[in-house]
């Protein structure tokens, strides 16, 4: 008998999956799943069982497993599965990089199940019983939470000050019994789903919650995966959900800050230009704007492009819009909200041109805007992407033949002499996991990038 391992190793080895011998006394035993110990190169190496394949003709001499150290059942499976196929990885390096196997094995799913996404001015108010789990994006954000709860009346009995993993470490390996803790998001995989445990993601569209070295990987994303297959109590905190993950929200939400935007009126850029100089034209300003098409006539004004590292008096926003034909971009209007919040606490002013002579802060806090989201989410739930939804595209020099992977992959369409292919999984049917792997192994040499809107 013969399986088919991946290796839980920093180096994913492409996306190959190695073939072993199963020794007679693990025969009736071994299962999809099993962790095992394995000779690999010229050390012992963990792996785990992706494939029984008991018909393989392979040499004589092929290695033998040495022995099984631990079981993953089949929800802890699925979801490792789920994660890997949903960020172009594979199990191996998910258990080397990311998942702490010891709590995983502890996983099950718990009878409470409840997620809210909430207003991150709600944080305080949710906090009503023990075992509160806070997730934050920095060791800033970790002390800034703090202050704020003990400001509010409430318990802290920890909190990270250190980015290592021996301060949490110890602490939690300790702990018995707490009311609200605070710790940094890459530790989520260390901590046990259990009752009656309640897990708040604070300011939850933090890029930081993405994990560069693991094709930016999303803590968010994998918590609400997490929660698909286990359950437990779950709250998210930002400015407005990001739909490609949220999925079910029925009344949607927006939080920006009471601000004032100066509107100026004009059939074109050059027109608005003429205005604002005209305005402001005893001022020497230093501006910020996105818009790259925007040159200014008055020499008087210095354009600015780090807003963080430069003085800015002004910022300067071009017909700001967060839909077309009437779906939203949730990604955009959290965009355009982290800007704008982040002009209103630096005391910058915002000006906007406009030729429609809308009030977009206005149409954002309307009716108007439950109507966008909720084309967005039925976009999201026909085409993807979306929580069970993954879109990739592939871009190649040459034509590449993906006929044995035809109900996953879409194209060639011909774009500036390069072949482009969409990709398309949904994660949460019966998917051949071992044969999204073979083509993540052709991909593996090809242009991949992951579509995240509409």
């Amino acid at each position: 008998m013969f399986v088919d391992l991946e290796i839980i190793f920093n180096n994913t080895y492409g996306f190959l999956q190695f073939t072993y011998k199963v020794p007679p006394k693990l025969e009736e035993t071994i299962k999809v799943g099993d962790i095992v110990r394995v000779p690999f190169r010229n050390t012992k190496r963990d792996a785990i069982v992706v494939n029984l394949n008991s018909n393989v003709k392979l040499p004589q001499n092929i290695k033998s497993i040495i022995k099984i150290v631990g079981y993953l059942n089949e929800n802890q499976h699925n979801y490792i599965k789920s994660l890997a196929l949903s960020n172009n990885l594979n199990s191996g390096i998910l258990l080397s990089q990311y998942i702490d196997k010891e709590s995983l094995y502890k996983t099950t799913k718990v009878k409470k199940n409840k997620l809210t996404v909430n207003k991150s001015s709600k944080l305080t108010s949710n906090l009503n019983n023990s075992f509160n789990i806070i997730f934050a994006s920095s060791l800033a954000e970790c002390k800034s939470i703090a202050n704020l709860l003990i400001e509010n009346g409430k318990s802290v009995d920890f909190y990270q000050k250190t980015g290592g993993t021996d301060e949490f470490t110890t602490f939690w390996s300790k702990v018995k019994k707490f009311e609200t803790i605070i710790i940094l998001s890459v530790n989520f995989e260390k901590v046990q789903i259990k009752d009656p445990y309640s897990y708040h993601f604070y300011n939850s569209n933090n890029l930081s919650y993405n994990l560069p070295k693991l094709n930016n990987l999303n803590i968010i994303e994998s918590s609400l995966l997490k929660h698909s297959y286990f359950h437990g109590e779950f709250h998210y905190y930002n400015e407005f959900p990001s739909l490609e993950y949220f999925t079910e929200i029925k009344d949607f939400f927006i939080e920006i800050p009471d601000l004032s935007i100066n509107y100026i009126h004009g059939n074109n850029i050059t027109e608005c230009l003429q205005i604002f100089d005209t305005m402001y034209k005893n001022k020497d300003l230093n501006i910020f704007t996105p818009n790259k098409n925007i040159q200014f006539i008055s020499k008087s004004h210095k354009l600015v492009e780090n807003t963080k590292q430069s003085s800015v008096d002004i910022a300067l926003l071009n017909n700001p819009t967060v839909s077309f034909n009437g779906v939203l971009s949730s990604n955009r209007l959290i965009n355009f909200i982290k800007n704008i919040t982040f002009f209103h606490k630096n005391n910058i002013d915002i000006v906007v041109f406009t030729s429609n002579k809308i009030d977009l802060l206005k149409k954002l806090r309307s009716s108007q805007l439950n109507k966008w989201a909720n084309k967005e989410s039925l976009e999201r739930s026909k085409y993807g992407p979306n929580r069970y939804i993954k879109v990739f595209k592939i871009t190649s020099d040459i034509e590449i033949d993906f006929s044995d992977y035809e109900e996953f992959v879409i194209g060639p369409k011909l774009t500036n002499e390069q072949f482009v292919y969409e990709l398309k999984l949904k994660i949460k049917n019966q998917i051949n996991y071992n044969k999204v792997i073979s083509l993540f192994n052709i991909m593996n040499k090809l242009s991949v990038e992951r579509v995240r809107s509409l």
